[in-house]
């Protein structure tokens, strides 16, 4: 089954179309999460890579902070270092927090989707639905964070554009998957997608003003 939904993956990807999710289509709920554990256990091990790579980067950067925590050190007698504070010494920690993380967040954006969807008139099946966005989530969530691995110093110019593309292009793949995966419409798709969208750009901002209105009264 797993090179069956690799094969779907490349087939969607690379030829973006509605028919094409719908060739590839499988009611298969469980199946579409272990493929989702599948590219978040990849991703994961890329960004404890990623971490390694960037890390003397980063120490360079906050060498004043590593400097101020070293006063502390000595002043309170406990131990701050540098690993402890950004990253746990065995990469299996971040690795399962990871999957577990993209478990949730994979989820909880297939329930909104799907229930916005059937809002619409939409009358696809969860596990068709899941497993359509299964599909492209994994290998775009991969390309990410392989991306994420090479943005150092001068090179995050470069990817950095590309980063971008590649958030877009995965927006445009799941305006496609939920026309596929929920039998809807253009216009409804588009204004499914867009949704909850808004509704994240909602949640930041008024985040973002709790956080500026708690920091101007301290």
């Amino acid at each position: 089954m797993l090179n069956t939904m690799l094969r779907g993956s490349w087939a969607v990807v690379v030829r973006p179309a509605v028919a094409n999710f719908e060739e590839h289509e499988r009611n298969a709920f469980g199946w579409a999460l272990l493929y989702v554990m599948f590219g978040a256990t990849i991703t994961a091990t890329l960004g404890w890579l990623a971490f390694l790579v960037q890390r003397p980067f980063l120490e360079r950067q906050y060498a004043t902070l590593f400097a101020e925590l070293a006063k502390i050190e000595a002043l309170t007698g406990q131990d701050l270092a540098f690993e402890q504070l950004f990253a746990p010494a065995d990469p299996g920690i971040p690795i399962v927090s990871n999957i577990l993380v993209t478990l949730i967040g994979f989820l909880t954006y297939l329930g909104i989707v799907f229930l916005l969807g059937r809002a619409l008139g939409g009358t696809g099946r969860l596990g068709e639905l899941a497993y359509d966005l299964a599909l492209f989530w994994v290998p775009v969530s991969v390309v990410s964070a392989l991306i994420n691995v090479f943005s150092i110093g001068f090179f995050s110019c470069l990817t950095a554009p590309v980063a971008v593309g590649v958030t877009y292009y995965g927006l445009y793949l799941t305006y496609l998957s939920v026309q596929a995966g929920m039998n809807l419409s253009a216009r409804k798709a588009l204004t499914l997608v867009l949704i909850p969208a808004l509704l994240w750009l909602v949640a930041f901002c008024s985040l973002a003003l709790l956080i500026l209105a708690f920091a101007g009264q301290m």
